[in-house]
């Protein structure tokens, strides 16, 4: 399998990946969901994203950097990229609406930010836990 293919399908897989934790987190914060409109879809990540899903997306990031050892900053933007990509849909949908897109991709970057650490973690404990075997 060629390596274009397999960064694809590991992409793929932590998007997805990252949409489950969105709604395992919402099924357990029962938020009220938006009323529709233009922001509809991008009101329901938003308002699901809160410091449980935060900690789950550490804890995921620390168990792919662990077991997977894959690079950080590719596991913190996949497994959030489905902020953006509804944001864009939206926009394109809703002309007008998110006219601050490059500000909402700072905010989405912040949202990354406990996957990637959770990632650098379990690689660091991983790395330690090797040597020390030696």
């Amino acid at each position: 399998m060629s390596n274009t293919i397999k960064i694809l399908s590991k992409s793929i897989l932590l998007i997805f990946t990252g949409i489950l934790i969105i709604f395992i987190c919402r099924m357990i914060q029962h938020v009220n969901p938006p009323q529709a409109g233009e922001y509809y879809y991008s009101s329901i990540l938003k308002d699901n994203y809160t410091v449980l899903s935060a900690c789950v997306f550490f804890v995921v990031g620390f168990l792919i950097g662990y077991y997977f050892k894959l690079n950080p900053w590719f596991v913190g933007t996949s497994l959030i990229l489905i902020f953006p990509i509804v944001s864009f849909y939206e926009a394109t949908i809703y002309r007008g609406s998110h006219n601050l897109i490059p500000f909402e991709l700072i905010i989405y970057f912040l949202f990354s930010l406990p996957a990637i650490a959770g990632v650098y973690l379990g690689k660091f404990i991983e790395e330690k836990k090797a040597i020390h075997k030696l």
